[in-house]
């Protein structure tokens, strides 16, 4: 049954939840879980770089099933999680550089192509794991109106961006910057490290905080750590939930 609504709420969840990634995602998963999280939005991308189909992966598939709680939802996250398609635009390709490495996807996409993408990655989802998944979120975030155009007319109900979270169905949407640390190098990793707190404290007072988690934290043992301190300064007053209870 889903909980109350309340007037502080997190969402928390994890990023690039694939096959290529096993041991790392299970790993997170269970961070979190010790750390209170009993609502986590699990982003599951069909088939990684090409290499990790959730069809070829039924192993995976049942652990993953077995792993959620009542309470957690499934995200479709890309298809591929790589960029084929290259911004016309220089300042969305100066974007896509600072953002993520060759990985935004749903950047240069438009409708017909992001629809026949996602729907295909929809379908893939639903065969691997039981359940077609409510919501869409980007790889690295990027997207255009087109993309969120095809999220809707596919049925979907919710989608994301770095500042927001969007209801699909009544174009409302949560004023709910996210919260993410990066891996990618050492310069970025300190980065994060000095400013996770900091954001952190100043995010607290939002009614509703976000936090985003990737397995490829779960390399360095300093950015596990900072993820346990963001969770435990918000968990009390902000209580975990999923999508679907934040937005009702």
């Amino acid at each position: 049954m889903p909980r109350p609504s309340t007037q502080h709420q997190a969402l928390i969840s994890l990023h690039d939840v694939t096959p290529a990634h096993e041991a790392k995602v299970f790993r997170a998963i269970a961070h979190l879980r010790s750390l209170g999280v009993d609502a986590l939005s699990l982003l599951v991308v069909p088939d990684f770089h090409h290499r990790a189909h959730l069809s070829h992966h039924a192993a995976f598939c049942d652990k993953l099933q077995a792993a959620m709680l009542p309470r957690d939802e499934l995200f479709l996250h890309g298809f591929w999680h790589l960029a084929e398609q290259q911004p016309i635009d220089a300042g969305r390709r100066l974007l896509a550089a600072a953002l993520t490495a060759g990985e935004g996807e749903f950047h240069a996409l438009h409708h017909a192509e992001a629809l026949e993408r996602m729907a295909d990655g929809l379908d893939v989802i639903e065969r691997a794991l039981g359940v077609r998944p409510q919501g869409f979120v980007a790889p690295a975030w990027l997207q255009n109106a087109e993309v969120r155009r095809a999220a809707k007319d596919l049925g979907l109900r919710y989608c994301e961006d770095h500042l927001r979270v969007y209801d699909l169905a009544s174009g409302r949407h949560l004023l709910a910057p996210a919260l993410s640390l990066a891996s990618r190098s050492f310069a970025r990793r300190v980065g994060s490290l000095a400013a996770a707190e900091l954001t952190a404290r100043a995010l607290q007072p939002m009614p509703v905080v976000r936090l985003a988690v990737h397995p490829n934290d779960y390399d360095y043992p300093r950015l596990v750590a900072a993820i346990g301190r963001v969770v435990r300064r918000w968990l009390p007053g902000h209580p975990a939930v999923s999508y679907r209870e934040a937005l009702s």
